[in-house]
């Protein structure tokens, strides 16, 4: 009798535990690796905090993959088990030492939350920095080389959870970090029991989402859908983001993982056909359709080569109309919302990894890529692809530039540039592709502008993939010349049927303080044109960021933003300047001695400018106050298909 006493205790026991956590309508677990971003990490953390949700919603975090915390009830170099409730701590565990870029750390977290807080909804999130497909999320700074959770890692994490629950079911999962909204992470999620996926094709904000509004409306209404939830993520995100930079290139979509599969589908048949068109020996035109993409998080020192599905299918739809458009419809289906601000080219919502200037590190990072299991002709054809360009080399003929002048022969030559393939258009009424119009090359031109022209070889043009035009100012020293590479020019054309390219420059220059200096585009569409200034902020090397409005006029300085730290992981924010600041142009300086042909490379510093609101860009003509002209050289860049570069000879000319 009193064994059996016991045992009705011990089930009177399990059923108002079970009880006392199926009150709760929602479970949110975050997998949080504060690394460098422990500021940003604990504000989120007071955001869930703040979050009146009573006892509908568990809130459950494992902080860990830092050195230190801002809270003293966190400690660095182990991983914390907290949970918020009423603005504070309910509970706060050590659950020991163990990188959080490994697939143990990550499944014991969700075997833990699932098992321990079930409700009608869970939602896990991952948060850290992100850098798309190729490297994965959550560096953590405690962990020998900073180790990382590769995209396989994660899937290993999820297929032990399954395996080891019978089954699992998660409503949102997310990414609370840069560049993670991917084609590829999305087809890995989408294979396992888990509805909705959210995460950002671009960089992220530094303050991240915004959890206290949408944890308060969810508490609000536990009957609010899935999607309404996914969509009052996204508007809160972008609401704070814009409030913080009204100026900041921003996306956030939610993915419907039910309907990944037939894009899967459709997606490996269009994959196989890039991929034969490899097989034939043309990775140049795949590469040239690869230049068009605007890579997100990219500055001029290099990306993690994410771009956006919808225009990676553009770019290559004349290989397969018909499986473009296909792909075009699932695509649109599968992704149920997408924000994003206007700064940027219509995005579709997920991103594609197509390498290009991570060729050489790809077999570093491949492996944690490798999920041919569930897409093995379109890891196939990235493969395919980056071994080529890896494997591939060109050197362009010698030769030299000719100035030529006269802006209604420049006028009567843009009309005759012609392409290299038959371009298709989406046809957004028919939800389909159709042969693109002819288009005039959008250049300006005036008739007092210098005009530049070379003529390649045919081999030269097989390997071309775009020009570009460099404005260079001379120094000499005696025993050696030196150039002052200002930068590169935006008018360029190439006559892909004579092999003829074109550069156009009109006597003008960006100067900021009163001193020329090199800019770099990074984007330039109707919108605008957002550009980079290499320059040295308080000593540490860094870009000034730059936003030309479409209609031309001066530049506005939105702030100051490194690129990429250390580790090659992108920086989430633009810091803004101050007054006082102290900013030096970064030159590079190309010096060719007595002794030798052969150009060295060096930079060199510009003198101090302190900065004040309100400063601005300007391109200022480059003759001098007199009116006495100013000599300048001239050269074409020729970036061929494999992603090297080469340089023409220098002309020189007066301006």
């Amino acid at each position: 009798m009193r064994k059996l006493l016991l045992c009705l205790l011990a089930l009177l026991a399990a059923s108002l535990l079970a009880a006392a956590c199926a009150e709760a309508s929602t479970t949110l677990l975050v997998y949080m690796c504060g690394a460098d971003l422990q500021d940003a990490a604990c504000l989120d953390i007071c955001e869930m905090g703040m979050a009146e949700v009573g006892d509908d919603v568990n809130i459950v975090v494992l902080a860990g993959g830092a050195t230190d915390w801002e809270f003293d009830e966190l400690k660095g170099n182990t991983r914390n088990l907290v949970t918020l409730r009423n603005g504070d701590f309910e509970t706060v565990e050590d659950w020991g030492w163990k990188s959080m870029g490994s697939a143990e750390s990550l499944l014991e977290f969700l075997e833990y939350g699932l098992k321990t807080y079930p409700a009608q909804r869970t939602i896990a999130v991952l948060w850290d920095h992100g850098a798309g497909s190729e490297a994965g999320i959550c560096f953590d700074h405690t962990a020998p080389d900073q180790d990382g959770l590769s995209l396989m890692e994660i899937n290993d994490a999820l297929y032990d959870l399954d395996e080891r629950l019978g089954g699992f079911h998660i409503d949102v999962f997310g990414c609370d970090a840069c560049m993670m909204a991917t084609y590829e992470m999305a087809v890995m999620l989408s294979c396992y029991d888990i509805d909705c996926f959210v995460a950002s094709e671009e960089l992220e904000t530094g303050i991240g989402w915004d959890y206290t509004p949408w944890l308060e409306a969810l508490a609000g209404d536990a009957n609010m859908t899935n999607k309404a939830l996914c969509e009052r993520i996204l508007d809160t995100y972008m609401d704070a983001a814009l409030k913080e930079n009204p100026d900041d290139w921003l996306t956030l979509s939610a993915v419907d993982l039910k309907a990944i599969e037939p894009l899967r589908q459709t997606v490996e048949g269009f994959a196989s056909v890039l991929l034969g068109e490899l097989e034939q020996g043309n990775v140049a035109d795949v590469s040239r359709g690869r230049s068009q993409m605007y890579t997100f998080g990219s500055f001029v020192d290099g990306s993690w080569d994410m771009v956006d599905m919808g225009v990676m299918l553009d770019a290559y739809a004349h290989y397969d109309p018909d499986g473009a458009a296909q792909a075009r419809r699932q695509l649109s289906e599968a992704v149920m919302a997408s924000r994003q601000s206007d700064k940027l080219d219509a995005c579709s919502g997920l991103s594609v990894l197509i390498p290009q200037d991570t060729k050489a590190e790809f077999e570093t990072y491949s492996d944690g890529l490798d999920l041919s299991f569930y897409m093995p002709n379109w890891i196939g054809f990235v493969k395919a692809y980056a071994g080529q360009l890896s494997g591939g080399s060109h050197s362009f003929a010698t030769t030299t530039p000719q100035q030529v002048s006269g802006g209604s022969f420049i006028s009567q030559l843009a009309g005759q540039i012609s392409g290299t393939w038959e371009d298709y258009a989406w046809d957004d009424d028919g939800q389909t592709y159709v042969p693109a119009e002819p288009q005039q090359p959008q250049i300006a031109f005036s008739e007092g502008d210098y005009a530049f022209t070379a003529s390649l070889t045919e081999d030269d043009m097989r390997y071309l993939d775009y020009v570009e035009g460099m404005l260079l100012m001379e120094i000499d020293e005696g025993d050696a010349v030196g150039y002052v590479d200002f930068g590169l020019m935006r008018n360029n054309l190439v006559d892909w049927s004579t092999g003829n390219v074109y550069s156009l420059f009109d006597g003008t220059w960006p100067v900021f303080g009163d001193q020329m200096v090199p800019l770099y585009d990074q984007l330039s569409n109707d919108r605008g044109r957002r550009s980079l200034i290499p320059v040295k902020l308080n000593g540490a090397a860094t870009y000034l960021v730059v936003e030309f409005p479409a209609e031309g006029g001066e530049g506005r300085i939105l702030g100051a933003n490194a690129g990429y730290d250390e580790n090659g992981l992108p920086i989430r924010t633009v810091t803004p300047l101050k007054a006082g600041d102290r900013i030096v142009p970064v030159y590079t300086l190309y010096i060719v001695t007595d002794d030798s042909d052969d150009m060295q490379e060096e930079e060199f510093d510009g003198d101090e400018i302190i900065w004040q609101d309100g400063m601005t860009v300007s391109y200022e003509d480059l003759g001098d106050d007199e009116g006495d002209p100013t000599t300048v050289a001239f050269c074409f860049v020729l970036n061929d298909v494999f992603g090297e570069v080469d340089m023409t000879d220098l002309i020189e000319f007066e301006v």
